[in-house]
């Protein structure tokens, strides 16, 4: 009879860990959709705060604060104002902190870390010679954490050289074949779920179209 219960309790509470898990997966999957229809700075931003509820809710889950900082970044690359820029990146840091509390050795968060400081020196060209080494050493780690091979890595990195002279290690040739290598990578790459990030290949299709013309 004692067997019998634990047998009960412990399906019980097999139950209970897998309709949780559902509702997170459905709860992320539901915002992805938001995201992925984000047209202006006041969607992205509603997307944000909706990963941040869910990342408050699930306190062992790293992706959506992965999702909310990402977010934002997608949003910075509408702001004009340098102020309004950097308190949003702030909070993009500030959701990274988080994931990266919760996942080591992660490509996504660094790569994600990178872009941060990319929209920075965008929003003041005069940061490039500060942040712009910064911005390279991250996309270099990126390249070399989990996942391995990580193609939103060499895509920043193709961007990177491709803008850069090529006195300065860079050069649009150096640039072209990094980005080649990204699409290359996106044929083979599988992410872990489907609410691990898979975005950047049609950017990076495009950018390259654009690149050769």
């Amino acid at each position: 009879m004692k067997k019998v219960i634990i047998s009960i309790a412990m399906l019980t509470v097999a139950f209970a860990v897998n309709a949780q898990s559902e509702k997170f997966t459905g709860a992320m999957k539901k915002f992805l959709v938001v995201l992925d229809s984000a047209k202006t700075g006041e969607d992205l931003q509603n997307a944000s705060n909706s990963f941040e509820r869910i990342a408050n809710a699930e306190k062992t889950e790293w992706l959506p604060w992965y999702f909310a900082a990402y977010s934002l970044v997608m949003k910075s690359f509408q702001l004009k104002d340098v102020k309004e820029v950097d308190a949003t990146m702030d909070k993009a840091d500030l959701f990274l902190t988080n994931a990266e509390m919760l996942v080591q050795d992660n490509s996504e968060n660094t790569l994600l870390r990178a872009m941060v400081v990319q929209c920075r020196m965008s929003a003041d060209q005069s940061r490039y010679m500060t942040l712009g080494p910064k911005c390279t050493l991250l996309i270099k780690k990126s390249e070399q954490q989990t996942p391995k091979d990580n193609p939103r890595a060499y895509m920043m990195d193709a961007q990177m050289a491709y803008y850069t002279p090529a006195a300065f290690g860079g050069g649009k040739d150096k640039g072209k074949d990094l980005m080649n290598k990204a699409i290359s990578l996106f044929e083979s790459f599988k992410p872990e779920s489907d609410i691990h990030p898979n975005w950047g290949k049609d950017y990076c299709v495009q950018a390259l179209a654009g690149w050769n013309k």
